[in-house]
């Protein structure tokens, strides 16, 4: 199958924007031993960095304005970094992990005030950071060792300068020929989800498998893709506040998948170059890519797993 799309369907916290140097020139190639130049060409600024103090339907509504998938926290008089909060963190809080023990415990299942907490009840303090002076290929590197979806970028004094993810190197990859096949790098054990599952056996799956994204098959085709950003989206539009009658958290987790989940997803043969790849996924701006034949899942390809491919 050719690569496209498949489709089924047709007053809080400040943030803080920290704006550092634009991007400078950059030498690329598909080696890892090659790239050259500093972090900071690729890294992303300004960073949208929020307080200890903000909530964390705050942090999920900042998540969905920006479309990013983590915040560094950081203390707002000296934007010295904190911690960090991810959309995997919301999602645990959500499904099931130890965090949810902050609805389940503290706030007796009500779903409204465990949201409210600061986010500092729920973020990483244990952050990968790297320095300013880090090259590309140090980057690469810690990423593939730590196993992490970004390094957040400081200065001497611990200060937040720039953050680097997956995607700036999948992007970096984008339209250039790497010489494999997304067959060959492509995750095939695949954990997939239906279009009528709740919510709360959705993020359960992902929780504990450390998985960002579901693909959703129905009748044995792919029909959708469900990923903790969509899920974050669904908190910070409020759409999931439409169904909380009594504030219970059991009436947000028993929304079904189907109702979350983007029926278009981003398909790619098993034949496709990963260069092609990375440019289907700039182009849909997404971080996941299902590769199929005839509609019938095959695997996908993710930012890791192309972060995976350039390095070896």
């Amino acid at each position: 199958m050719q690569k496209g799309y498949v489709d089924s369907r047709k007053p809080l916290d400040k943030t803080s924007i920290t704006q550092a140097g634009d991007r400078g020139s950059l030498e690329f190639s598909t080696r890892p031993a090659e790239y050259k130049g500093s972090i900071m060409s690729i890294a992303n600024k300004p960073v949208i960095t929020v307080p200890p103090t903000m909530t964390v339907k705050g942090a999920a509504e900042t998540m969905t304005k920006y479309r990013f998938r983590r915040l560094p926290v950081t203390d707002p008089g000296t934007n010295k970094l904190l911690g960090v909060i991810g959309s995997s963190d919301i999602i645990e809080f959500l499904g099931g992990g130890e965090k949810y023990l902050l609805i389940e415990n503290k706030h007796n299942g009500n779903f409204l005030a465990a949201i409210n907490e600061s986010v500092r009840e729920i973020m990483v303090t244990d952050v990968v950071t790297l320095g300013t002076e880090a090259s590309i290929k140090d980057a690469m590197e810690l990423m593939s060792s730590s196993r992490v979806g970004g390094l957040v970028v400081v200065d001497g004094g611990r200060r937040v300068v720039g953050i680097v993810t997956e995607r700036d190197f999948v992007f970096l990859l984008a339209n250039k020929v790497a010489g494999k096949k997304a067959a060959e790098c492509m995750t095939k054990k695949v954990m997939t989800t239906t279009p009528g599952m709740n919510l709360g056996d959705a993020t359960r799956i992902m929780v504990r498998n450390s998985f960002r994204r579901l693909p959703v098959i129905s009748q044995g085709f792919l029909t959708g893709i469900l990923t903790t950003r969509m899920i974050i989206e669904y908190i910070g539009r409020n759409h999931i506040f439409s169904k909380i009658v009594k504030n219970r958290v059991e009436e947000v987790l028993k929304t079904p998948v189907e109702e979350i989940m983007k029926a278009q997803v981003p398909t790619v043969g098993p034949d496709t170059d990963l260069g092609e790849v990375a440019r289907v996924m700039e182009e849909s701006g997404t971080g996941t890519v299902c590769v199929v034949e005839d509609r019938k899942l095959l695997g996908i390809l993710t930012e890791r797993d192309i972060l995976k491919a350039l390095s070896t």
